[in-house]
């Protein structure tokens, strides 16, 4: 499990955005995903949003991972 802490406390990560499609001449809108901190905090088991939350541009700076030392202090 990461545990991730953002400066913003409603900060969101676009992964996939959103976007329409066109299914048979009928417009569909198709939802993307996103990472959404909740008080600066944001939680997760899965592999591809760990790894998309370390490869961001803020990962360093505005956005740092929580690890078992801070957490408990």
């Amino acid at each position: 499990m990461a545990k991730f802490s953002s400066r913003c406390a409603n900060q969101v990560l676009c992964m996939v955005p959103a976007r329409n499609s066109i299914v048979e001449g009928i417009l569909v809108p198709v939802p993307g995903q996103h990472i959404r901190f909740e008080n600066g905090e944001y939680t997760t088991t899965v592999k591809k949003e760990v790894d998309f939350i370390k490869g961001h541009r803020l990962f360093g700076s505005s956005i740092v991972e929580v690890t078992g030392n801070e957490a408990e202090g």
